[in-house]
Parts: structure tokens; C-alpha cells; sequence
């Protein structure tokens, strides 16, 4: 079953969205291709430094210094 929505976007958001549809069919079928792509690709958080701190040096591994005053440097290395 499929659900309708509606969506308010600002003038250059739309203006591109029809300039898609164009090549592809209908702005409806853009945004569900957009959402199909997004949700295809994995959720990464290798990137994000908390995580990467969280997961690689957890405070309770027993590191330099698991002090709050210490987190922006374990976390962003500054």
C-alpha cells in the first residue's frame, strides 16, 4: 500500500526537482528514487570521531585519560 504525501519545498528545490523529472518521468518518481538511493547506501559512522572514539578507545578500556576534560582531545585530537 502506498501512502501520499506532501511536501513544501523552496523554489530552487523544486525548479531542480522538475528538471530531473524531466529526464526521468515525474517529480513523485524522482523523490522515490532519491529515497531508494539513500536507503540503499549503508549508514556509515566511521567518520563521525565520537563513534570512532566510542568503539576503538572506549573510556572504560582504561586509555591515556578517560577525563571529560580530556574527551576533545581523544575524540578531535585537539
Amino acid at each position: 500500500m502506498k501512502r501520499r504525501t506532501q511536501l513544501h519545498l523552496d523554489p530552487d528545490q523544486y525548479r531542480w526537482l522538475k528538471r530531473r523529472a524531466g529526464e526521468r518521468g515525474s517529480i513523485a518518481g524522482v523523490v522515490r528514487e532519491l529515497i531508494d538511493d539513500a536507503r540503499s547506501r549503508p549508514v556509515g559512522t566511521a567518520d563521525d570521531p565520537l563513534v570512532r572514539f566510542l568503539v576503538e578507545d572506549p573510556p572504560a578500556a582504561g586509555g591515556r585519560n578517560p577525563a571529560v576534560s580530556d574527551l576533545d582531545w581523544d575524540v578531535y585530537g585537539a
